[in-house]
């Protein structure tokens, strides 16, 4: 908004009754900077100079219509605010009005206190929304930084990232759960320069029965609950980055649809006829082999998304990296918890590199915020791990129970696994699938199995 050196807005009357216009100005300018123009050549003068914030036109004018200028205006790249004024109240004019841009339709003759709160509060709603786009664009500049000490085996994979991030090719990403798949894809996505956004979709999470829907978009009527036209996911990528968390739970029945919009960029909505097309950068993650046959994965679907593939190194062969990441993660928790924890003790330090981290980041982040949540001094001491991690410093050698049988054996085990995960994510099953490294589907079926 376009405010004057005293801080009003500007705003031009373009009217042909002089008397009108004057009147009108005067009772305007306590609140606004106002000019008049009588015609519609004398207005598309004054806005070529400069364009107002609000633009009060009549609809009939000596040398046209008003309407006509409207039309001009709205070509440009932001419309300033126009109140159409006339004294033919004619419904057909203020609908090609509002039609045409205008923010609203007044007939005289006006209400004056009226249309200074028109006027405020359009004016006011247009600030609201620049601000909120300087924001965006302001926020959009922050990249996402994927946290790394950019040594040993990282730093191929970061120098690689960087150089295929402005290409348009598909990306795979492998990797243990927890080792920051979904990170990277967002730092390279953030470094490829396209305009649109990064939809994350994790493929495990989403029900079968709705996959399809959720993914391509429906229409209205396609089937019983659709009330209104849904955007799908993909359409929503559209200029941007589509990323696929555990493509390997991509459904049979969408995989080989999938793979058609990948080669011929055309889909249909379900209960659609109509093709539509779409243009999106594809990165996907899997923590399994998509090359194995038992996974039912098509391979001619992996052959296409197999463009450039990076693979992750469990935290265990990344050591290097902790230290960054458990600054990193204490900041984190501080901001969370409105703590002021320095750092941890070396003791602690130590017990994080001799640690296996089976849940690799993901574990050690919430190590670190666990410990965060409860610390009363300044540093991270092993009491504040060891009493919320729900293990000890020394990892005991199991014992052999006799009476069991393997099976049986291996099946308490897992059922314990599937338990303290749960528990550690407060029974959020999509989190606890990511820790164990299994689906969410083969999640709920154990649960079932097992009873729990």
């Amino acid at each position: 908004m376009s405010l004057n050196k005293d801080g009003r807005p500007q705003v031009v009357i373009v009217d042909d009754e002089p008397n009108f216009s004057e009147s009108l100005q005067m009772a305007l300018e306590d609140s606004f900077v106002v000019s008049a123009a009588h015609s519609l050549k004398r207005a598309r003068e004054m806005f070529k100079k400069s364009m107002p914030d609000a633009i009060l036109l009549d609809i009939r004018l000596s040398d046209g219509n008003g309407i006509d200028l409207l039309r001009e205006l709205k070509a440009l790249k932001q419309l300033p605010i126009v109140i159409m004024m006339t004294a033919y109240g004619a419904v057909d004019n203020a609908v090609a009005a509002i039609k045409e841009g205008a923010a609203d339709y007044l007939t005289k003759p006006l209400d004056i206190e009226k249309l200074k709160r028109e006027l405020n509060v359009h004016l006011e709603n247009r600030f609201l929304q620049e601000r909120v786009t300087s924001l965006d664009r302001e926020l959009s500049l922050i990249k996402p930084t994927f946290k790394t000490s950019g040594t040993g085996r990282m730093k191929e994979i970061v120098d690689n990232a960087k150089m295929v991030a402005s290409l348009n090719i598909p990306v795979l990403i492998k990797g243990e759960t927890g080792t920051g798949k979904e990170k990277l894809a967002e730092w390279i996505h953030s470094l490829s320069g396209l305009s649109g956004e990064i939809v994350a979709i994790n493929c495990s999470a989403l029900p079968k029965d709705i996959f399809e829907s959720e993914f391509f978009g429906h229409t209205r009527g396609a089937f019983s609950g659709a009330v209104a036209n849904k955007e799908g996911l993909i359409e929503r990528a559209e200029g941007g980055t589509l990323f696929l968390d555990e493509i390997g739970e991509l459904p049979e029945s969408v995989q080989a649809k999938f793979l058609r919009v990948l080669e011929e960029g055309g889909y249909y909505k379900v209960g659609e006829t109509i093709e539509r097309r779409t243009v999106f950068r594809l990165i996907s993650a899997t923590n399994s082999n998509l090359a194995d046959p038992v996974r039912n994965f098509r391979q001619d679907l992996f052959f296409r998304i197999n463009g450039i593939m990076f693979e992750l190194p469990p935290l265990r062969e990344r050591r290097e990296d902790i230290p960054l990441l458990v600054s990193v993660f204490v900041k984190e928790a501080n901001d969370s918890y409105s703590k002021n924890v320095l750092g941890v003790t070396p003791k602690t330090m130590d017990y994080f590199m001799k640690h296996s981290w089976p849940g690799n980041i993901r574990e050690l982040k919430w190590a670190i915020h666990r410990a965060v949540a409860i610390a009363t001094g300044d540093m991270i001491d092993m009491d504040g791990i060891s009493a919320n991690s729900g293990g000890s410093k020394k990892t005991a050698r199991p014992e052999i129970d006799e009476a069991l049988t393997f099976n049986d054996a291996i099946t308490g085990l897992e059922k314990k696994y599937i338990e303290k995960a749960l528990s550690e994510t407060n029974n959020n099953k999509t989190e606890a699938a990511k820790i164990l490294g299994i689906s969410v589907r083969v999640l709920h079926y154990k649960i079932k199995q097992y009873g729990l």
